[in-house]
């Protein structure tokens, strides 16, 4: 029973700190202005990335940059976006916490 507990415990520890030890890709450095470090925006107009579904997130980036989605203050930090930095930015935000 002991052992059981310890390993529900270490795979607990190592799954959650995992998530929260995930660096921030080079790109987001762009998105903390109005988002926060971590995707918990400080200021009500801008949302909170933190915790949405990365899905979700990848599909408005990509929405923002192929112009589907007219936003003019997001569409000058999307446009020169790569699939793979989306992907990279989705999961960032996605595994974070939202507060």
């Amino acid at each position: 029973m002991k052992k059981l507990l310890m390993t529900a415990v270490t795979a607990s520890f190592l799954f959650s700190a995992s998530a929260s030890a995930m660096e921030a890709p080079a790109k987001s450095v762009t998105c903390v202005g109005c988002h926060g470090a971590t995707g918990n925006s400080m200021v009500p107009n801008f949302p909170n990335l933190a915790g949405q579904h990365a899905t979700y997130l990848e599909k408005q980036l990509k929405d923002f940059r192929d112009g589907f989605r007219k936003n003019a203050t997001m569409a000058p930090f999307v446009k020169g976006l790569t699939d793979k930095e989306i992907t990279d930015l989705a999961a960032f935000y996605a595994a974070q916490t939202a507060k």
